[in-house]
């Protein structure tokens, strides 16, 4: 099979010139992008709201008033809200800063229908050396965003990840882009999208989209 054929069994979540608005400001500009499985790209814009609401979008999670986004030619909220999980959004799947990590973690398994036992939160905590009471908002950045993405992972379903904007945490490109890689490599190969600004630099060979009408950078 040629190496064209394989690309195209991949799993493939488009966005088609997708656009919301709330009154005459766009809370997402005219937007394109392909994501495959196992792949890894970067949506850069501007900071705000198009960020958010590219990730809702893609997870069928957002009214759209131009445009569409289906996952291999499906566009159906119920198929895209199944397959596409939002990790660390802000306003949408970003945890409580006071709350303990811990129940964070177990609030986690219990939407990737894990049993959330104290062995097992425990197990989560001492891989990344993190105490017990430790509250979210004191978790360093890389292990936050590592451990939710891979929770993600464990939901029955998840074939694509959105991380939305890790720079805010204070992460480096270098770090974020590792993270990416590492989740797409792992055994289930999601696709992941990051979003990022436009003040950092992205390695050239890294898949880059715009938020806005420009398609491909």
């Amino acid at each position: 099979m040629s190496e064209d054929a394989v690309e195209e069994e991949k799993t493939r979540l488009r966005a088609l010139g997708v656009r919301v608005r709330q009154g005459a400001r766009d809370l997402l500009p005219t937007t394109s992008l392909t994501l495959r499985g196992g792949e890894v790209a970067v949506a850069v814009g501007p900071p705000g709201g198009g960020h958010t609401s590219l990730a809702l979008a893609l997870a069928g999670r957002l009214r759209l008033d131009a445009g569409r986004v289906e996952l291999d030619g499906d566009a159906s909220p119920r198929v895209l809200q199944a397959a596409v999980a939002l990790v660390d959004v802000p306003g949408v799947s970003e945890p409580d800063e006071m709350v303990p990590f811990r129940t964070i973690l177990g609030e986690e398994l219990a939407m990737a229908k894990h049993k959330p036992s104290a062995a097992a939160i425990d197990g989560w905590l001492g891989e990344y050396d993190l105490a017990t009471g430790t509250t979210t908002e004191a978790v360093p950045p890389v292990p936050r965003l590592e451990i939710l993405a891979r929770m993600a992972l464990l939901r029955p379903g998840t074939r694509f990840l959105v991380l939305t904007y890790p720079e805010r945490l204070g992460l480096p490109v270098a770090q974020w882009l590792d993270i990416a890689n590492d989740l797409a490599d792992s055994e289930s190969r999601p696709g992941v999208l990051v979003t990022a600004s436009r003040a950092v630099t992205i390695p050239a060979g890294v898949r880059t989209f715009t938020i806005g009408p420009t398609e491909e950078a």
